[in-house]
């Protein structure tokens, strides 16, 4: 029994447990969202072009689905991966390719002029998030970031 305990670790951060006492794990938000789809390539437009396929149909796997298709979401991963279990996507998906932050406190973002024209974007919510890597909770809201992913 006490050789089993010396195998126990655990990362505790404010906001990890509703009551420290009781342990109770704070409860994790599982959304789901739609997607909005922002470009779509399809064999027909492949065709049409100077572009080829990667590879030939002929070559394809025998057992993809005729409806096959790869996705690209751009997004909080968060609320990307519940919403894939939610609308039908567990058990098909590959590859998951997640680029965390690393609480570096660092400012990523940068400005780039383009030409003459002086165009000003603001950053939206997610490239706010994305390349700013500062948390104004310090480590804890850090680790409870990563913590529900």
């Amino acid at each position: 029994m006490a050789n089993e305990n010396r195998k126990y670790c655990e990362l505790l951060w404010h906001g990890k447990y509703d009551k420290i006492e009781l342990g109770q794990k704070a409860p994790l938000e599982r959304p789901n969202l739609p997607f909005q789809v922002v470009e779509t390539v399809n064999k027909p437009r492949v065709r049409g072009g100077t572009s080829a396929l990667l590879f030939p149909e002929e070559e394809w796997p025998q057992n993809y689905p005729k409806d096959w298709k790869n996705i690209l979401v751009w997004g909080d991963n968060k609320l990307v991966m519940s919403s894939l279990i939610k609308q039908g996507w567990a058990g098909k998906i590959n590859l998951i390719y997640i680029d965390p932050p690393f609480y570096t406190g660092a400012d990523f973002s940068v400005r780039t002029k383009v030409g003459d024209e002086e165009i000003e974007k603001e950053p939206s919510i997610i490239e706010e998030r994305a390349y700013k890597d500062t948390w104004s909770g310090g480590i804890a809201s850090y680790l409870k970031y990563m913590y529900e992913r």
